[in-house]
């Protein structure tokens, strides 16, 4: 009974022991693991956005302003310039357009037919006959006009316009807007962008851990505050690619709008309702200067044996250095300082040519020549 007591209560203890070291006030091994799957995550956000940026150079280029005039005539049968805008959004792909103003009114159905004869797929004109109230700033009068709202859409070359006409009475805007067509390249791209961001971040988070685990403490202390600093900048602009990721990913009906990109959530604009245009693109940039700052470090990363060793390396070099000055500044005061020197300088070769050798680099360095005479050479200059 007592012993299996002792046995118990010696395994209590070793699973104390290891569960304290295991759960340590931080915990170093879950910090590190969660630093490397946040890495793993906000580079696998960023590599889907490199993706969908490759798949939309497949995409068709939008029409110009030469292009969206000729299309804008074909579409009212008018010869005039028209009024071009470009949309931009942090959720899709861009979108050009190009407005004129008609107060002759506008057949949508012939219009329809003009793009059917040039080629174009084209749907059938949806037309929404309704009133429009109008008031009269003189009299306050309201008057009640007919309205009508018609709409077509047409495909070409991979590119998609909607062409719709907004009138009261018998003036309005028609308005023609083009965006690219879907193209599979975009879903593709960005998530084959997505799984090697995961597996490119998993990868150089592991090696960063291994490296500045090994440094010293102060070293390892700025690239962890670095690193949780890039984190948090960027955990915002992550969250919005992979919700445009998200998007990409579902079925899309090209009439019904540009397709979603992945990369387009770091172009200026209100990705969220209250936040600022700015918000992302700058969160972006700032983040990776940081993050650049914290690889740059971890890769410099000397590991702290390796720093001891150079220190004792130093100081040894250090020291062997001033003896050997202390050595030579010995020699030039003493005859057996200069004698000791010149023997260690030329041992273990005492060959005439390595003593000669020896004794004109101690001359050069201050050493009276008259202390470096050997008792061969004192004998031969006395005779």
């Amino acid at each position: 009974m007592n012993t299996s007591w002792s046995t118990a209560a010696g395994g209590a203890r070793l699973f104390a022991r290891r569960a304290r070291r295991w759960f340590a006030l931080p915990n170093r091994r879950a910090v590190t693991v969660a630093a490397v799957v946040l890495v793993a995550v906000l580079l696998g956000a960023f590599g889907a956005a490199a993706g969908s940026w490759l798949g939309n150079r497949s995409l068709a280029e939008l029409p110009d302003t030469a292009g969206l005039a000729e299309l804008s005539q074909r579409a009212t049968g008018i010869d005039e310039t028209p009024v071009v805008s470009r949309k931009t959004s942090p959720h899709a792909a861009p979108v050009v357009a190009a407005d004129m103003r008609i107060d002759t009114g506008w057949d949508a159905a012939q219009a329809q037919q003009r793009y059917a004869v040039a080629g174009w797929s084209v749907s059938p004109v949806v037309v929404v006959d309704d009133q429009a109230s109008v008031l009269y700033p003189g009299d306050k009068t309201i008057t009640h006009l007919p309205s009508r709202y018609s709409r077509f859409t047409a495909e070409s070359q991979g590119l998609v316009l909607e062409v719709s006409g907004s009138f009261v009475a018998d003036g309005g805007i028609v308005r023609l807007s083009a965006w690219a067509a879907n193209s599979p390249a975009v879903p593709t791209l960005a998530l084959t962008g997505a799984v090697l961001g995961l597996i490119t971040g998993w990868l150089s988070a592991a090696t960063m851990a291994r490296r500045i685990h090994q440094a010293n403490s102060v070293h390892r202390a700025t690239v962890t505050a670095l690193t949780a600093t890039a984190l948090i900048v960027l955990a915002a602009p992550a969250v919005a690619l992979y919700l445009n990721l998200g998007r990409v990913l579902r079925s899309h009906a090209d009439t019904s709008g540009p397709i979603a990109t992945v990369h387009s959530a770091l172009t200026p604009g209100s990705y969220w309702p209250t936040a600022p245009m700015w918000l992302l693109p700058v969160l972006s940039v700032a983040g990776s200067l940081v993050a650049i700052i914290a690889l740059a470090l971890a890769v410099t990363t000397r590991p702290a044996h390796a720093s001891a060793a150079l220190s004792a390396a130093e100081g040894d070099w250090e020291m062997a250095t001033g003896t050997v000055e202390a050595s030579i500044a010995a020699a030039r005061v003493n005859r057996d300082a200069a004698q000791q020197l010149l023997y260690l300088l030329t041992y273990p070769d005492w060959a005439p040519t390595s003593v000669d050798r020896a004794r004109h680099r101690l001359i050069s360095a201050g050493v009276p020549a008259a202390f470096l005479t050997t008792p061969d050479q004192s004998s031969s200059e006395g005779s």
